[in-house]
């Protein structure tokens, strides 16, 4: 890490959710095997979260776990200088005493939609095992610039970028981690398209990157595609969809929600650009 960090410092970042193993979000103590992948940052300051009274957009609760829709802006826990604001402020004033205050999995700052995050110390083994495993269905949808005419996979493994260490890069197959993301297009326009996303393999950044990749880049996207052609609050990427069985009772659970404003507000203007 280039520095000399001290265990409390370390196990913080780990309980805040900033040090990943394999891409999820691990407890310390976690025991590692050859091949896995640590990866994460530390800051010289790092301390607990504190609690913050911020609404949350709760589409479903119970004794177990809680699905939130995160909306875009949103970042899901502290780091590189952002101590306030965040999904796990939030919840540690919503009255969360586990570890990362439940949450398994993460999105963008900038891209919105569906979270599940654990109410118990059980349900939060049980999801980070069925994140572990890819037993949880997670559906994108994104405004891509270009069009996108037919269905496909993209399998390319992904890295750290060797001259930007906060973005991320395809490469050669025995480079990096192996990373799928299956496309579908769902309305194509004159210049952008709208397409649906389902992750095979769950990277940070992957399906920006990999659009990006094929000269698709996210509209909006400001690491990806700075010159966007669509002016946006950031990428328009959204989580719409989440499919899985419950971790404690097992009953089969699907949760899904619109486009946001935003979105939809820019599909209007293409569309209505094309019938001009």
């Amino acid at each position: 890490m280039g520095e000399d960090w001290t265990r409390s410092q370390i196990t913080n970042a780990i309980n805040a959710g900033r040090i990943l193993h394999n891409n999820q979000v691990v407890k310390s103590g976690k025991i590692l095997r050859a091949g896995d992948i640590v990866e994460g940052e530390m800051t010289g300051q790092d301390m607990p979260a504190e609690p913050e009274d911020i609404p949350l957009n709760i589409i479903f609760e119970d004794d177990h776990l809680i699905i939130i829709n995160k909306p875009r802006g949103m970042v899901v826990h502290p780091g590189a200088g952002i101590r306030s604001g965040t999904l796990l402020n939030a919840l540690l004033f919503k009255g969360s005493d586990i570890e990362r205050a439940g949450i398994v999995h993460r999105l963008d700052k900038n891209t919105a939609g569906l979270m599940v995050v654990a109410k118990t110390a059980k349900t939060q083994a049980a999801l980070s095992k069925m994140f572990e495993f890819h037993d949880v269905k997670r559906t994108y949808i994104g405004l891509v610039e270009g069009r996108v005419e037919q269905s496909g996979a993209i399998r390319k493994n992904i890295n750290r970028h060797p001259g930007m260490r906060t973005i991320y890069t395809t490469c050669p197959d025995h480079q990096g981690r192996t990373a799928i993301t299956h496309y579908k297009p769902l309305q194509v326009f004159k210049k952008h398209s709208l397409v649906e996303f389902q992750l095979e393999t769950g990277r940070t950044h992957q399906i920006r990157v990999h659009m990006k990749s094929i000269n698709r880049p996210l509209a909006g996207d400001p690491e990806y595609n700075p010159k966007s052609s669509i002016k946006t609050t950031g990428q328009m990427l959204e989580a719409i969809r989440l499919e899985f069985a419950h971790p404690i009772t097992g009953k089969s659970l699907k949760f899904e929600i619109d486009p946001t404003e935003e979105l939809q507000n820019h599909l209007t203007r293409i569309q209505r650009q094309v019938m001009i």
